[in-house]
């Protein structure tokens, strides 16, 4: 397929995100590895799926697969690869992200073609890659004081509400 939209396009950069989720849920499928490289990959999962939403959630429409994801990905956080629950919330976040990737996600991407000039999905999507080059170096409010920055988005209880503030803070909006 012959794509002359720019990689900025925010249509682009959605997409690419939705290719990235889905070879990321295979490779989570596929089993392999031991439990803390599971635990690893479900960390990377989680961090893409937090950066992808904070793009794409304009333009999503009421609540969907990405609130169902949320909630498992809170859950999940705080759950250790030993723990038997560990592999059934893993199962029912690649589920969810499967079903955003190929339902909800496009018509997201549509709903962006539709309603955003060629120039604007531009400037959406340098604005979305310019944040997510920015949130891995700004520290979280409450914890600058007491934690050194390159620690500052660690997995773990708290991961996604971190990512998702880093996020919005490097876009300028409220956290």
């Amino acid at each position: 397929m012959n794509d002359s939209r720019p990689a900025t396009d925010l249509t682009t950069v959605l997409a690419g995100d939705h290719r990235g989720l889905d070879r990321l849920c295979t490779e989570i499928e596929l089993g392999q590895g031991s439990p803390e490289n599971r635990k690893d990959l479900a960390d990377h999962l989680i961090a893409e799926l937090v950066r992808h939403a904070v793009a794409e959630e304009p333009f999503l429409e009421g609540e969907g697969d990405l609130a169902e994801a949320e909630g498992l990905m809170r859950e999940l956080e705080g759950v250790g690869p030993q723990e038997t629950r560990f592999e059934r919330l893993l199962s029912a976040l690649v589920r969810a992200v499967r079903r955003h990737v190929h339902d909800e996600g496009p018509a997201a991407v549509r709903r962006v073609r539709l309603t955003c000039s060629p120039e604007r999905r531009a400037e959406l999507g340098e604005e979305v890659l310019a944040v997510r080059g920015a949130a891995a170096t700004l520290p979280h409010p409450d914890l600058s004081d007491r934690m050194p920055q390159a620690d500052q988005l660690w997995p773990g209880p708290g991961f996604v509400d971190r990512a998702r503030a880093a996020l919005r803070r490097a876009a300028g909006s409220p956290g």
